[in-house]
């Protein structure tokens, strides 16, 4: 009966031990007296020394394979052990890189957490509360991003303050552009959508125009502008607050033109060669912005008396046709004349009449 499978190993050991594929212990010792042994026995003198010697003879062999299956036990106990403390160590080393993960993730996530920051316990509340700008405006400051002055004025304010009771105010929106590589991408940033009424710096009044950059002012210190920008925009303004253009008709008007355009085109170049000191009043070009502005009422005023023209030829027109019907009735000639007379006069010089 084969009790064993024998391999081949390799190394300084030489052949490997046959391996065991049953248990010995389980064997019994075969019955050398059957007829089955019959000529086994024919090489002894006698049965009984043939029986006696091949009990011998295989009770030693299955005793020395009792001593190889339970070192070969005890190797695979050890084998079988070492494996299972391999996988024991790669499932610890697992656990520990997944909370190691997530201890990371949970702090990346309370960094992230909105926080409430503290207070001083001893001061009073203050004697006045400004009011808010939009997070429109407050979102451009903090990107160092050029805004224009409307969400600064009072009614820019007050728009903030209406968006921020009814919950509808809008802070974000997406724009389309394109990143260093000329690829397509989609860009995030705060949305105008809180100032329904916005207008451009050029169509502020007087009043708003002031009221608005001196609150710019406090904004972008706010901001944590530099101070060196600061303080050039804070002499502009004072320029143009102070310009003896004021005091002429229209003086106003030039200056904000003046100053909206200028404000872009210096933010727009800042940090490039075309950059240049905002605080110097560059007179050469606010007279020819000057010159725009009387260009565009003079040509309002052309077009004004040719549609004026052309409103005297069908009036004319029309009365002629009128006399010329009434004075087959009546001879009122000369009061549909004083009609049109007051008509003309009242529209020329709308103040008087």
């Amino acid at each position: 009966m084969s009790t064993a499978q024998s391999s081949t190993g390799t190394g300084n050991a030489g052949p490997t031990a046959v391996r065991l594929l049953i248990d010995p212990n389980l064997e019994t010792c075969p019955d050398f007296s059957s007829d089955e042994y019959q000529d086994v026995r024919k090489a002894f003198p006698d049965d009984a020394t043939a029986i006696t010697a091949l009990t011998t003879g295989w009770t030693k062999s299955n005793d020395k394979r009792k001593l190889q299956w339970s070192a070969q036990a005890a190797e695979d106990e050890a084998a079988r052990q070492e494996a299972e403390n391999l996988r024991q160590e790669a499932e610890a080393r697992a656990a520990e890189e997944a909370q190691k993960t997530a201890d990371e993730e949970r702090a990346e996530a309370e960094k992230k957490k909105p926080k409430l920051g503290d207070f001083n316990a001893d001061n009073a509340p203050p004697s006045f509360v400004e009011a808010r700008i939009s997070a429109f405006a407050q979102k451009k400051l903090e990107k160092m991003e050029y805004v224009v002055l409307w969400p600064f004025t009072p009614t820019g304010l007050q728009e903030a303050a209406s968006a921020a009771i009814s919950s509808v105010e809008d802070t974000s929106s997406f724009r389309l552009g394109t990143d260093t590589n000329d690829q397509l991408t989609i860009h995030s940033g705060p949305s105008s959508a809180t100032h329904k009424s916005m207008k451009p710096d050029e169509d502020l009044s007087w009043h708003d125009f002031e009221l608005g950059h001196n609150r710019f002012i406090k904004e972008i210190i706010r901001a944590n502008w530099s101070k060196r920008h600061v303080d050039a925009l804070t002499q502009f303004f004072y320029l143009i607050d102070t310009h003896t253009l004021r005091e002429q008709k229209h003086g106003e008007k030039i200056l904000i033109t003046y100053a909206a355009r200028y404000r872009l085109d210096w933010h727009r170049t800042l940090g490039t060669d075309q950059s240049f000191n905002i605080a110097r009043i560059n007179e050469t070009m606010l007279h020819k912005i000057a010159d725009e502005h009387f260009y565009k009422l003079r040509a309002n005023e052309a077009d004004r008396c040719e549609y004026l023209a052309f409103f005297d030829s069908v009036l004319v027109l029309t009365i002629l046709l009128l006399c010329r019907i009434f004075l087959l009735c009546h001879n009122c000639y000369l009061s549909i004349h004083c009609c049109y007379l007051s008509i003309r006069f009242c529209y020329c010089y709308p103040s008087i009449g």
